[in-house]
């Protein structure tokens, strides 16, 4: 083994313990995953302002080798809606523009500087942001637990969107939520119920909004996630083909809270489906919908 293959291998070996803490903090060994991960597939604008407060910035990575027409994917990131950046996500764009991509990623305001629904505002008014940006391309809306949250408040509910000038059903051709919390069980530790005060009883969950037409939705879940159980996307998903809605749940085996983000690097997906059945369900959504996307 060349020493730049040995020095490679160590980083990705120091960057595998990194995720054990992942979605509480933004540790040195992620920027290593960040630093090991090539940029050629991928031209980078970043810090856009798509609103005026200081967390209102967003990052595009453009793909080198664009698929023609595809859809945009915008991904919110995790947290417990109290940490998270979207600095830390360099691995996880390059994981999709190399597949043809473009990948926009915001940053959100967290807690204590913002409370349900600010957070899911913040993500939509960053979705509006992306559809300007890419007038003639349909988006795909993905998060991961916190993010996930986002995404599927977003999606259930038409008027986050059209608050922000945008129609949900002409602007998201789909939602992908991986790890996301759904409100099968009330929030019972802060500050979660300083940040929901109705504890995810009311409208503050998603499984409290399955009202009306949304965009087609595919949740991945780990069935080893201790975090935020896998029945949170089993139910949910099970709501919405229910009302007539198209939603696939997948719970992959031997994969925890973090693994559905990690296994999105090109360092750790040998092993995992889930990025490959995201790339299946994003392509098989329609490319333009005069109708609208929504059922």
């Amino acid at each position: 083994m060349n020493i730049k293959r040995f020095l490679k291998y160590g980083l990705v070996v120091v960057a595998v313990s990194a995720f054990s803490v992942f979605g509480m903090v933004a540790c040195a060994p992620v920027t290593l995953l960040n630093t090991i991960t090539p940029s050629e597939s991928f031209s980078k604008a970043k810090d856009l302002s798509y609103g005026e407060l200081e967390r209102h910035t967003l990052d595009i990575y453009k793909s080198e080798n664009a698929r023609a027409n595809s859809p945009v994917i915008v991904f919110i990131h995790g947290g417990s809606w109290t940490d998270g950046s979207k600095d830390i996500y360099k691995f996880l764009a390059e994981g999709f523009t190399s597949e043809g991509f473009d990948v926009v990623v915001p940053n959100y305001r967290l807690y204590p500087n913002a409370v349900y629904p600010q957070m899911i505002e913040d993500s939509a008014k960053a979705v509006a942001f992306a559809k300007k940006q890419y007038p003639d391309r349909s988006l795909v809306v993905m998060g991961h637990s916190a993010g996930a949250y986002n995404v599927l408040m977003l999606g259930l509910d038409p008027d986050y969107l059209s608050n922000q000038g945008a129609t949900l059903c002409q602007t998201v051709a789909g939602v992908v939520s991986l790890s996301g919390p759904t409100g099968i069980i009330p929030l019972k530790e802060e500050p979660y119920i300083t940040i929901f005060p109705d504890r995810f009883t009311a409208d503050d969950a998603p499984l409290n909004n399955v009202k009306g037409p949304t965009p087609p939705m595919f949740f991945g879940h780990g069935a080893d996630d201790k975090t935020v159980y896998p029945q949170n996307s089993e139910r949910l998903a099970e709501a919405i083909k229910s009302r007539g809605g198209v939603a696939k749940v997948k719970v992959y085996d031997h994969m925890n809270h973090t693994d559905a983000v990690k296994v999105l690097s090109r360092h750790f997906d040998g092993e995992a489906s889930l990025k490959q059945d995201i790339i299946d369900f994003v392509t098989s959504l329609p490319r333009n919908n005069e109708q609208g996307y929504c059922r």
